[in-house]
């Protein structure tokens, strides 16, 4: 896509797709603003350490088995990584989850996906429909510009995404592909507050039993009943 540096990381090779590869995070010179982590959930908190020593500002969890496999210890596992991150200083997008579209900084996360701008925020839950939606409008006409998908929302949440793109100049529209929220009365606030500013077209996972179980298994996400979920809707226009 044309994304103006690109640093991977592993110890096993010199050189990935033509670019110098680091054995670690903090092999690389310069700056680094934002890790996408691909490895194992095992090795995470030693990386963390070293994106607060490298002074990151957002770090995006592709990687999956954390909290929404159900173990104790995974959760566990997830608070300290929460802590680490308020500790250092930067922001945690996921786990479990594709993280950031942005066609404008020609930051992607599929092939497919136009890098043309437009006027539509997507902020969702699933990773699939994170990088579906953007593929499957381009022949519709329809841009976007920002996708978010935050997966587990175990620091960034969809609250947080709606005022932030409530306020986006870039974005007119706010679409939304919700399983369950983690602080009810601030997305009623955020909902509410989006809804007055700018269009928001959500749609509601789990409407279903078998939807029910997907969202549990997919993010751990006990969703709530469709009846509050349309009442929050109408509440909020």
């Amino acid at each position: 896509a044309g994304f103006p540096a690109v640093f991977p990381v592993n110890p096993k090779h010199k050189e990935v797709l033509g670019f110098p590869c680091y054995p670690s995070l903090a092999d690389i010179p310069g700056a680094v603003d934002h890790v996408v982590v691909s490895i194992p959930a095992g090795a995470v908190l030693k990386l963390l350490d070293d994106c607060a020593a490298k002074r990151v500002r957002s770090v995006h969890f592709f990687t999956a088995g954390f909290g929404e496999i159900g173990d104790e210890a995974k959760g566990e596992l997830e608070k300290a990584m929460l802590a680490k991150a308020k500790e250092g200083g930067f922001r945690i997008i996921g786990p479990n989850c594709v993280g950031l579209y942005v066609p404008k900084s020609r930051l992607v996360n599929d092939l497919n996906s136009p890098l043309e701008t437009g006027p539509v925020a997507f902020l969702s839950q699933s990773g699939g429909h994170a990088q579906n939606l953007p593929d499957q409008s381009r022949a519709r006409g329809l841009r976007f510009s920002k996708v978010v998908s935050y997966g587990n929302a175990l620091d960034v949440n969809e609250s947080e995404l709606l005022e932030y793109f409530s306020r986006d100049p870039e974005t007119e529209i706010i679409a939304a592909y919700i399983e369950g929220v983690k602080e009810g009365p601030r997305f009623r606030k955020a909902l509410a507050g989006a809804a007055a500013r700018k269009p928001v077209v959500i749609y509601k996972g789990g409407r279903t039993e078998a939807g029910r179980r997907a969202a549990y298994g997919h993010t751990a996400s006990m969703t709530s009943s469709v009846a509050v979920f349309e009442s929050l809707f109408r509440q909020t226009g």
